[in-house]
């Protein structure tokens, strides 16, 4: 099944602005693909050497070879700083601070992260039919609960969120592919295999219209956190409770 197409109004929003000087902390190199393809000038910060060699080979994108807890940046470098499906991947108690340093004032970080929509009656359906051979099946999580982390950030006091719907089309053998893809696939004997994929084709004959393939809908769950710096530049109090060494 092919990659499920992020919508254009959707990297625009998040971009906020056309021709953004912007630095993505990248885990692939596919987003990074997307914003450069709308002439935004990157930075994209990764601690894969490889990855890095793909991101430094696209017109655009410069690749820095680090982590985000460690910008090797100068302050106040960016416009917006980007993570798409990786939020929850490193330590925010160090990131988010070294994230509000290098953007400028007025700059945001730009958060996404794309989930499966369990909403529609066919998907409901199938989750329903896996669980029946393991409780757990299709209750994967994304990551996306990070996101709440930034609501209680003071270096990004405000918040906005938007929800993106994206519909991916899915064929017969689509759907078999992501059924085999299962953790529970390779628990079950070749006859509990064979039934469950049968059941899966019945589900989905049953729920397709003639000449057409389903569509298996997710949510693109957008996030812009707006930076202050005055948690950077304000004077530092030293508590009452705090230690007195006697000179």
């Amino acid at each position: 099944m092919a990659r499920t197409a992020i919508p254009t109004e959707a990297i625009d929003w998040l971009a906020v602005w056309s021709g953004v000087r912007g630095l993505v902390l990248a885990h692939d190199a596919a987003f990074a693909r997307l914003l450069s393809d709308r002439d935004h000038t990157l930075f994209a910060l990764t601690d894969d050497p490889r990855l890095a060699g793909r991101l430094d080979a696209r017109e655009n994108v410069t690749a820095l070879l680090a982590r985000p807890e460690a910008i090797p940046t100068d302050p106040f470098q960016f416009e917006v700083v980007f993570v798409h499906q990786g939020l929850h991947r490193y330590n925010l108690d160090q990131a988010l601070p070294q994230i509000a340093r290098v953007l400028r004032p007025g700059g945001c970080l730009s958060a996404s992260y794309l989930v499966r929509d369990d909403s529609v009656p066919w998907v409901r359906r199938l989750a329903a039919l896996l669980r029946r051979y393991d409780p757990m099946a299709m209750k994967g999580d994304y990551g996306h609960a990070s996101l709440e982390r930034l609501r209680d950030s003071r270096y990004f006091p405000e918040v906005e969120d938007r929800a993106f719907r994206v519909w991916q089309p899915v064929s017969r053998d689509d759907l078999m592919k992501l059924v085999m893809a299962q953790p529970l696939a390779r628990r079950l004997d070749d006859a509990q295999l064979a039934q469950l994929l049968d059941q899966v084709g019945e589900l989905y004959d049953g729920a397709v219209r003639p000449g057409e393939s389903l569509r298996l809908p997710f949510q693109l769950l957008a996030w812009r956190a707006w930076v202050s710096h005055e948690e950077l530049t304000g004077p530092v109090v030293i508590p009452d409770s705090a230690l007195n060494i006697p000179l």
